[in-house]
């Protein structure tokens, strides 16, 4: 991580940070109930157990995601993290940039994490998480990734506008009743504006598994998915 290249890390980098922020937060979740309460409030143990479970999900999510980024495959990530449907996790990742959740700049969370780890007795090095970047070790890469980063905006924004028209024309399906059926039915206009937008959806996915092939089984599984929706929509109608 450079000056010149304060903001340029790779996803597989973004993904460290998000998962070491993620295990910060479990930390300290856990350690608050380390000390015993005089008197507590009624049920505030629970109710402090309860959020740290609900973090820790987000830290396996996290832990998932940084693996798929290191290039784990998806049924490797089934048999050691449960048989879950991961992909929506990754492809939330994916389709929010791939960069670290936590609303600091990369190189800012960085250092905080630093900071925070070397205050352990764990800690064996005064940057134990800004060393172990790929933007420390080769720093060299960053005009590779930022190019990598401007090839996929174009079929993600592609991506997000079929996305707001399948959102439309579901709306549009949901509206739809009985009396509303004329006996078109597979050519009713909703029925082929719902058709449209699932062959619009697939054929995204499909541009970014050729331009982002790292989550190129994601990608085409969802690919597959909304054609499969079309097909069954062009076939059955929207009243079947």
């Amino acid at each position: 991580m450079t000056d010149s290249h304060p903001d340029v890390l790779s996803p597989r980098d973004e993904a460290r940070l998000e998962l070491s922020s993620r295990a910060r937060t479990v930390a300290e979740g856990a350690a608050a109930l380390v000390p015993i309460a005089i008197d507590p409030e009624p049920g505030s143990s629970i109710t402090t157990a309860a959020e740290l479970l609900v973090r820790a999900e987000e830290l396996l999510t996290a832990a998932v995601i940084a693996e798929r980024e290191r290039g784990l495959s998806p049924e490797r990530i089934k048999e050691l993290a449960g048989h879950r449907y991961w992909a929506r996790a990754v492809l939330d990742w994916a389709e929010e940039g791939r960069r670290n959740r936590s609303g600091l700049p990369a190189p800012a969370l960085a250092k905080s994490l630093d900071e925070w780890a070397a205050a352990r007795e764990t800690a064996d090095a005064a940057r134990p998480v800004t060393d172990g970047l790929d933007a420390t070790r080769f720093p060299g890469s960053a005009p590779y990734e930022a190019y990598q980063r401007d090839r996929v905006q174009g079929p993600h924004a592609a991506l997000a506008e079929a996305l707001k028209e399948r959102g439309e024309a579901w709306e549009a399906l949901n509206e739809l009743t009985e009396d509303d059926d004329d006996g078109n039915g597979e050519d009713h206009p909703v029925n082929l504006r719902v058709v449209a937008s699932c062959r619009q959806l697939a054929s995204a996915y499909r541009e970014l598994a050729s331009a982002d092939p790292a989550f190129a089984y994601e990608y085409l599984d969802e690919a597959v998915s909304f054609d499969r929706t079309a097909d069954r929509f062009a076939k059955e109608g929207p009243f079947a």
